[in-house]
């Protein structure tokens, strides 16, 4: 049994971005349209085509809806982001209503893959992140990215997060530590000694340019996509990381 969890933000942006078009009315007037239903059967068509070539049982289709609680921890976040194509909140309600696409309130579809990936219970089988984010390699498991399969250890998720807290995200708006880019910061990490605790690593790295653990721990938090383990799935709400 293989199920396929699709970045649904990703599928849904991309295609409506591409079926989107200008239409001219004359003496300068312009506006933008789309057809949804053309839309919708694009997106339906692109994840029958993903089952088809990666031999797929079934799929998931997760999205994002509002402010998150990563909005709420750094108001900044994502705050560069270009408006969305037109149409796009209603093929996602769409998604939800109709197709039952996973949506939990007050994260992303990212953490909703996380979630669903490294939970042993809700889905059996082999599971596969469909996602070009590179923030999807800090999830442990399989991803299809860039035409193939790949299996990301439990190491190389840990340090492809703990890279992400040092270098940041421009796209999606936080700027992790000052001069330290993806190099620097993957040289950092694999210089700490095996075995060694990593956090201290980490805060070093804030505290030698002025800034703090809280810094640093800012960083990690807006970083890291949600595990099973981060989401309180009674209380409907994220469990934000602590270093233990």
């Amino acid at each position: 049994m293989r199920t396929l969890l699709i970045d649904g933000d990703i599928l849904v942006v991309s295609t409506g971005a591409v079926l989107e078009r200008e239409i001219d009315w004359g003496d300068d007037e312009w506006t933008l349209t789309c057809d949804v239903k053309e839309v919708k059967a694009t997106v339906i068509d692109t994840i029958r085509r993903l089952e088809q070539d990666l031999e797929a049982d079934q799929s998931v289709i997760t999205l994002s809806m509002g402010t998150t609680f990563r909005h709420e921890l750094f108001p900044g976040y994502k705050k560069g982001r270009g408006r969305k194509p037109v149409g796009t909140n209603e093929v996602k309600r769409w998604l939800i209503e109709e197709h039952g696409a996973k949506y939990k309130p007050g994260i992303e579809a990212d953490d909703v893959m996380g979630i669903l990936a490294t939970n042993p219970r809700i889905i059996k089988g082999e599971k596969v992140i469909v996602s070009q984010d590179k923030d999807m390699l800090t999830i442990p498991g399989m991803i299809y990215r860039d035409g193939d399969i790949i299996t990301v250890s439990p190491e190389e998720a840990l340090r492809n997060w703990l890279t992400q807290t040092l270098t940041g995200d421009t796209t999606d708006g936080y700027p992790g530590c000052p001069g330290m880019g993806p190099v620097k910061a993957k040289k950092l990490i694999a210089n700490i000694p095996e075995g060694d605790r990593w956090w201290p690593h980490i805060v070093g790295a804030y505290e030698s340019v002025g800034l703090t653990e809280e810094d640093a721990l800012m960083q990690a938090r807006l970083a890291r996509i949600l595990h099973n383990e981060d989401y309180d799935h009674a209380n409907k709400e994220p469990i934000l990381w602590n270093p233990t």
